[in-house]
């Protein structure tokens, strides 16, 4: 059976994830001690049995965790070898020759907990709720494994929500590409999604658009 969504219930979908990937760059500009601002690529609703076509092949890091509050299901944020080395680089103080150091092991560990604490507190400040977490487990891998490993439990209803972003942080002439799967449990999102009271949501996104 199909997610089956409100036409206007897009809209505030659309809103979670950006409000979510705005907090990441936010988070990311704390920890860094940079500004920051995030570029959304790409926001897609793809088939959870395509997410294998979507890592694709190669090793990336990625950083999961499994939701314990509605809208529950899967979190997933990955990156390439490429941004790790950035991400090390500027959170640990120390250029990258060849292997990760035990320091920026520890400075990309802490990204992956800001940053997929900010989007799922920024997800749930939108829905005027709170969604509980524990840590992300960071795995370097091939995309095909990490779907196995950490998706295989999905069930066919769902429905995979994916973001493509690039964090860009100016005064360092750096872009971070992130990427970001969110595959709510589908009863639960639905139920988030009815209660929300659109008219309300509408209006008060209208109000926020510059006069």
């Amino acid at each position: 059976m199909p997610l089956l969504v409100d036409v206007r219930q897009l809209a505030v979908i659309n809103e979670l994830i950006k409000d979510g990937a705005s907090n990441v760059a936010s988070s990311f500009g704390t920890l860094a001690g940079v500004e920051t601002t995030i570029d959304i690529q790409s926001l897609a609703f793809v088939d959870p049995g395509d997410l294998s076509d979507e890592i694709g092949a190669e090793e990336v890091y990625a950083a999961t965790i499994d939701l314990t509050e509605p809208p529950y299901g899967s979190f997933m944020l990955t990156f390439s070898d490429d941004t790790a080395a950035a991400v090390a680089e500027l959170v640990a103080g120390a250029p990258v020759e060849g292997e990760l150091t035990s320091m920026q092991e520890s400075a990309l560990q802490e990204m992956c907990n800001i940053c997929t604490s900010g989007f799922i507190d920024g997800f749930a400040n939108t829905l005027d709720t709170t969604i509980n977490m524990g840590t992300p487990a960071l795995e370097h891998t091939a995309g095909q494994a990490i779907v196995d490993d950490q998706l295989s439990h999905v069930r066919d209803e769902s429905i995979a929500i994916v973001l493509d972003s690039t964090v860009c942080v100016p005064e360092r002439n750096r872009e971070l590409e992130l990427h970001v799967y969110l595959v709510p449990a589908p009863g639960a999102f639905v139920n988030l999604l009815d209660n929300i009271d659109l008219d309300a949501f509408e209006q008060e996104s209208m109000s926020e658009i510059p006069g």
